[in-house]
């Protein structure tokens, strides 16, 4: 008699993304009013103290990987990619969240996401809250011009163990030490969740010092500078904590 193995089916899991800003989480924020059509209000002298409280991204992809980013390797892992459509839209960091995706069970070392080109520090003034302006910026620097209909992307972010990575001469290169995954497991039937949290979750902000290079008291991206200071709280740009249900 010829015995049929029977095939057992893989075993999968879930996985959520949700981004949280924890500068927003108090009522002073009311940054959701801004619309698409926001003007800036004018700069108030030829240095404008401001205060950050969110970021308006485009992200567009998000994978998983279970093999592992290293500083020096080529870019041979296999990813799992949990998004369904690339996003093209800008938006507030606290407003983007990632759905529950069905995927293969087990421990994921690596995440990789893609970015647009342009965004837009959110920041209101020191003396003012009322007061806010959203600052057009490139991913590189505030000096790089830029075009607010800049369809570009950036290199991908790949996250691991040891950091914030890019691909630079088909290697990978580490960018930032400390905005680190590490690591977590998706069991079957069950859904791991992970909350990807700017400023590391940290609650201070940084003063934003808008220094009007050209004096006409309105940002000019690539031409006015910004002049950055942080408490010591304030490390890193991004990190990711693993919950599970």
């Amino acid at each position: 008699m010829l015995l049929v193995k029977k095939e057992t089916p893989s075993e999968t899991g879930f996985l959520e993304i949700r981004c949280f800003n924890p500068l927003v989480s108090t009522p002073k924020s009311d940054i959701k009013m801004l619309k698409s059509d926001f003007l800036n209000p004018q700069l108030v002298g030829d240095t404008t103290e401001t205060i950050m409280i969110s970021m308006k991204f485009g992200i567009g992809d998000v994978w998983v990987s279970q093999d592992e980013v290293k500083a020096g390797e080529p870019d041979n892992l296999k990813w799992v990619k949990l998004t369904t459509t690339t996003n093209t839209e800008l938006k507030l960091f606290e407003d983007y969240s990632f759905p529950a995706v069905e995927i293969p069970a087990g421990t994921y070392k690596s995440i990789k996401i893609t970015f647009r080109n342009i965004l837009y520090r959110i920041v209101e003034l020191s003396s003012d809250s009322s007061v806010k302006y959203e600052l057009l910026e490139t991913m590189g620097s505030t000096f790089d011009p830029c075009d607010s209909n800049d369809e570009s992307w950036t290199q991908a972010n790949y996250f691991s163990t040891d950091g914030n990575h890019r691909l630079e001469n088909e290697v990978f290169v580490l960018a930032a030490s400390g905005e680190k995954v590490g690591g977590f497991t998706v069991q079957s039937g069950k859904k791991a969740m992970i909350t990807w949290r700017l400023g590391a979750g940290v609650t201070e902000t940084c003063t934003n010092y808008l220094i009007d290079k050209n004096g006409n008291r309105e940002w000019d991206c690539g031409v006015d500078d910004i002049k950055i200071e942080c408490p010591p709280s304030v490390q890193y740009m991004w990190d990711f904590l693993v919950d599970y249900e």
